[in-house]
Parts: C-alpha cells; sequence; structure tokens
C-alpha cells in the first residue's frame, strides 16, 4: 500500500495509535476539559513534550526495554522474550469471558489478594463502543470482560490512575504495552509509572475503527452490511482468519481480508502481535478453544501467575508448539516488510498530539 493511499484511508480515523499515553497528560488536553469551548496553543502543548518521548510509533526501544524489564535478550525473533508458554483457563468462569477468561480471572484474584488496587481496562457501552475503565472491584472487573476488536485510548486513564493508587495493573494491545515501557523508563518523577506493577499485553493483529452508524467502521458494518443491531449483539470473536458476530443464536463471518479497510492503517506499521515487552502476554491462538495462551516474559509475571495457579483460580498446562502464534507474528512482519519506504517513514514518525490536534485530526 502506497503513501498517498494511507493518506486517504486516514481521513475519519485518527493519524496516531491511540493509545492514549500522551492524553493522560497532555497540557492541552487539560487545558480544553478545564475551559470548555476554548482551545489550547501551541506554546502549552509544546512545553513538555512527553507525547513525542514516549509514542510508541517508531518502534525503535524494543530491545531497551526488553533488557531493562527482563536482563535477557529475546527467545525468539518473532515472539520476543518469554520464559515459558502456557495454556491457561480460569478454573471458575464468568459469563461474557473471551476464550478461558484468564485476564478476568487474574485480575479479580489480584485485587481480591491486595496485589493491586486498581486495574485499567477497556470496558463497552450498549452499542459496543469501547471506553476505558478504571475497575477498583471484582465486578467492574467482570464488566470490561470478552474483547472488543476495535481501538479505545486505554491508556487514556493513566493520568488520574497515577494519582490516586500506588499499586495498578495495566491491560492492553501491544502499542499501549510499548507506550507504557517507554514512559516507565523515562524514570520521571512527574509520571510515576512504575506505580503499574503488572502489564498483561493482548495479542493482537490489528484493531479496527468503530466509527458511528452511517460512516466508516465496524458500527457501520455491523448494522447496515450484516443487518444486526448493535446493543443486541453478545460477542465479538475472530477465529481462522474471520470476524464473526453474533447475535443470540445468530452468527455472521467475514474474512478479515473482505474488511481490512475497517482496520487503523497505523496497525500496517506494526510488527509485534504478541505484546513482546507486557508481563504477560495473553491470546486466543496456539491453545484449546477455552483457553488462553499465555507467554510468561518477567518474574513479576511469572510469581503471581503462580500464586493464581497456586490459589486455584487458573488451570495451567506447558505448551510445546507455538506454531500457529508464530506464523500470526511473522503474517505481522510481512505486512510491516511489505510496506513502501514512504509508507514506512510515514507511518513511524513519533506523534506530536498537540500538532495533530491543531490540524484538524482531534
Amino acid at each position: 500500500m502506497e503513501l498517498d493511499e494511507f493518506k486517504g484511508s486516514l481521513k475519519n480515523t485518527d493519524a496516531c495509535q491511540n493509545c492514549g499515553a500522551c492524553m493522560s497528560f497532555c497540557k492541552w488536553d487539560a487545558f480544553e476539559r478545564e475551559h470548555p469551548g476554548e482551545s489550547g496553543t501551541p506554546v502549552i502543548c509544546r512545553e513538555c513534550m512527553v507525547c513525542f518521548r514516549i509514542c510508541p510509533r517508531p518502534q525503535s526501544r524494543y530491545a531497551q526495554n526488553e533488557e531493562a524489564l527482563f536482563g535477557a535478550s529475546r527467545t525468539s525473533e518473532l515472539l520476543g522474550y518469554y520464559r515459558e508458554a502456557l495454556a491457561v483457563k480460569a478454573a471458575s468462569p464468568v459469563e461474557g469471558i473471551q476464550d478461558g477468561g484468564a485476564t478476568t480471572a487474574l485480575l479479580k484474584f489480584m485485587l481480591r489478594e491486595g496485589i493491586i488496587e486498581a486495574a485499567l481496562l477497556t470496558a463497552r457501552d450498549g452499542a459496543w463502543k469501547p471506553r476505558p475503565f478504571v475497575a477498583t472491584t471484582e465486578a467492574g472487573v467482570e464488566e470490561a470482560a470478552g474483547s472488543k476488536y476495535t481501538s479505545a485510548p486505554a491508556l487514556s486513564t493513566l493520568g488520574p490512575a497515577l494519582e490516586r493508587f500506588h499499586r495498578l495493573a495495566f491491560v492492553g494491545v501491544p502499542c499501549q504495552i510499548a507506550a507504557l515501557r517507554n514512559l516507565q523508563q523515562r524514570n520521571d518523577a512527574a509520571y510515576p509509572a512504575d506505580r503499574v506493577i503488572i502489564a498483561l499485553g493482548l495479542f493482537c493483529a490489528e484493531s479496527f475503527t468503530y466509527g458511528q452508524v452511517g460512516s466508516h467502521g465496524v458500527a457501520q458494518f455491523v448494522e447496515a452490511e450484516l443487518g444486526m443491531r448493535l446493543p443486541r449483539v453478545t460477542r465479538f470473536d475472530i477465529k481462522k482468519n474471520n470476524l464473526m458476530v453474533f447475535e443470540g443464536e445468530r452468527v455472521e463471518a467475514r474474512p478479515l481480508a473482505e474488511i481490512k479497510h475497517l482496520s487503523w492503517p497505523i496497525c500496517h506499521s506494526c510488527p509485534d502481535f504478541t505484546a513482546e515487552v507486557s508481563d504477560l502476554s495473553i491470546g486466543a491462538v496456539g491453545s484449546k478453544a477455552d483457553e488462553n495462551t499465555v507467554l510468561v516474559r518477567s518474574a513479576v509475571g511469572q510469581e503471581v501467575l503462580q500464586r493464581a495457579i497456586q490459589a486455584g483460580v487458573l488451570e495451567a498446562r506447558p505448551i510445546q508448539n507455538l506454531g500457529l502464534v508464530e506464523r500470526l507474528a511473522q503474517n505481522k512482519h510481512d505486512r510491516r516488510n511489505g510496506l513502501s519506504p514512504e509508507a514506512v517513514q510515514f507511518l513511524t514518525k513519533r506523534t506530536i498530539r498537540g500538532n495533530f490536534k491543531k490540524a484538524g485530526g482531534a
């Protein structure tokens, strides 16, 4: 895909990866929240430059972050560093979970045991529009259960959460995990991101735009093209390269190749499928239908996971073959490598949020 085509596809979406990290600390955004109807100035934007310094788009600090986090070089060029691979599922699954429910069960366990005070998650409204959400209770964790497959600025709640809590968990897709790690590696007292003591990364091939009914995005696709009502949809899933939408007994599936126009164009520049700098990477491929594949990366991730297993909250078994996970990771590398040099240059420049807003994009 060439540069002009990429620029054209950005018409109805954000040019950044929408991780939300800069939104947590951007003074321009803070000004506009406190002064409705007024706009901040470029001077406000350029004062701190934290957005530039933590932006995950360049994908250039993975090796540095891996060494700092894990004290080791990567195990696999496709999957990054990991200690072990496990198939994990909740011992007592709850309604609304995806596949094995490992993420939901683990977060509830950490809250119950006081390991964390809150979790930064992505919930949704009645029409499946995703929204960043801070869960402080097990019921709150259950509210955010299940995959949405549409992008939300999950780290936009980080700044306020750091002011309230000292022990946080974060759940996000690869670019969001990368942004968090970039912020943590700054060791800046103004942004105490080390209070996020565990980061759970979700496998991600690409994220879709939500849009609105009548415009580009999943909302339009579901209601206009599939003829299904979003408030009645009970689940989304991706199986065998198909996006599946469930409405009661009715199931509609479309090949991902047919709906690639709904994905965020920026996703095409991302080579990270398994959230390589998370403490635990969690996905649905590579294990049974009622299990999650978990790549254990850090000492913290390993300790928390083992505690949950020993407490009977999770069940786990070793995975010997990660062939399918590796193939999907290779697909992301191939997609990135297939971009023209101009497209790569355009898509991997750091986003300065204020400049994007000045151009009328936010």
